[in-house]
């Protein structure tokens, strides 16, 4: 059965090679090894998507603040120094003087049909959304690190599939070369297994060339510039889910970050409809403030005292702003309505579709393994046969060709479970 590969299994050489062009094969210069939490927290680190998430949180906190800070008085200071000789003095004199003032001013609406509540739920709700895509966001990152973390290891074990499949091929010339001298094979059956290593070489190459575009991708995204290779985790074997498919799926409906960011947008387009209507409405505004001003006789000049304004503002006509304004805000609101409904069936259907396909990997496995072992024991077999000269050269490539189908088989099963699981993980926002 074919194990995990490690690190030292995949970078050391093949066996001795026949031909001097297998000896040219190198893998990538790897000098940092990393974990699979290693790759994960570097990637968010240096994530420009997670970042940007991250910037709307603070955004989105920025504007519920001054949707309730509208329900707060503004208050300003102001103060002004005049020097004139324009003064209210008899006519027929010269005077100058000077004016000197300082003053406190507050206003704050009284009333504004309720475009204050409705800016601050839709606040609120922004920020709730953000909230919910900041979550999202960290598991897109997430799982695109679990890719590329997995995507290396299978690239170094398919050199290790890759070293074996040369291997035996080279041992498949040795035979059918002393078959030939021994005069109980034709030159046919040397050229078969000469075609075979020919092959097998070539699909080492693709194999490095897997290995090294892996590593490289797995340095760019958690912020190297060179290759970065992965530490296999204790165990790939196929382990339960903490919750029953069941649970899984009213989970992801109930709190997957697509489906409350979703449904936080909807909320907020809503509220940014109602606030769209209060124009229709008149708005109230208490102004007041007091001056202390010094006694003079310039004319202008600011007088000591206090004032209080109320005042009250109704729009008749503005050319039909308040119109759009009400019409794109309810557009919105029934795009968000209709795109927070098909999200919420989107994590319906592929949450089906992953445990589905989860079930369906780990049953692969199964099958995998059993496939290497049976392949294994049948180019066992048909290599004593061939080496007694009862099997054909035939015979024997037919066997190492399924040896190495089976390995990939099980290579491809192994990882795709992992993935896959990373990808239900993603989509309920939490670890299963």
């Amino acid at each position: 059965m074919l194990a995990p590969a490690s690190r030292a299994s995949a970078q050391a050489p093949s066996a001795a090679s026949i031909a001097p062009a297998a000896d040219s094969l190198t893998v990538p210069r790897i000098d940092t090894l990393l974990d699979l939490e290693t790759v994960i927290r570097r990637a968010l680190a240096v994530s420009p998507i997670a970042a940007q998430a991250s910037a709307g949180v603070r955004l989105a906190t920025s504007e519920r603040r001054v949707a309730n800070g509208a329900f707060l008085p503004a208050l300003s200071a102001n103060s002004s120094l005049l020097r004139s000789d324009i003064t209210t003095a008899l006519p027929g004199t010269s005077q100058s003087d000077n004016a000197y003032s300082a003053g406190l001013a507050a206003s704050v609406d009284v009333f504004t049909g309720g475009r204050r509540g409705a800016d601050r739920s839709r606040a609120a709700a922004d920020l709730r959304s953000a909230d919910a895509t900041d979550v999202a966001q960290r598991f897109q990152v997430t799982l695109a690190a679990q890719r590329a973390f997995y995507e290396e290891l299978r690239g170094t074990e398919l050199t290790v599939v890759a070293h074996a499949r040369v291997a035996r091929a080279e041992r498949g010339v040795r035979y059918a070369n002393d078959r030939v001298r021994a005069g109980t094979a034709t030159r046919s059956d040397g050229l078969r297994a000469r075609l075979e290593l020919t092959t097998a070489r070539q699909q080492e190459l693709a194999a490095f060339d897997t290995l090294q575009s892996a590593a490289y991708s797995l340095g760019r995204l958690v912020g190297s510039s060179g290759a970065v290779g992965a530490v296999p985790p204790a165990s790939l074997e196929p382990r339960p889910l903490s919750l029953s498919d069941s649970d899984v799926t009213r989970l992801a409906l109930a709190s997957a970050p697509s489906v409350q960011a979703a449904a936080a947008a909807a909320e907020a387009t809503r509220a940014a409809t109602r606030a769209a209507r209060a124009q229709y409405l008149p708005s109230i505004r208490v102004t007041g403030g007091y001056n202390a001003a010094s006694q003079t006789t310039v004319i202008g000049a600011v007088r000591p005292g206090w004032q209080l304004l109320l005042g009250t503002s109704l729009p008749i006509f503005n050319g039909y702003l308040r119109e759009d304004a009400v019409t794109r805000a309810s557009a919105a609101a029934e795009v968000a309505r209709i795109t927070s409904l098909d999200v919420s069936r989107l994590v319906r259907s592929e949450s089906s579709r992953l445990l589905g396909a989860l079930r369906i990997a780990a049953r692969n496995i199964a099958l995998a393994e059993e496939a290497v072992t049976a392949a294994t024991e049948d180019l066992r077999v048909q290599t004593e046969r061939y080496r007694a000269g009862i099997a054909t050269s035939l015979d024997q490539l037919t066997s190492e060709l399924a040896v190495t189908q089976a390995e990939l088989g099980l290579v491809a099963a192994r990882y795709n479970y992992q993935v896959t699981r990373a990808a239900i993980e993603a989509l309920v926002g939490r670890a299963l």
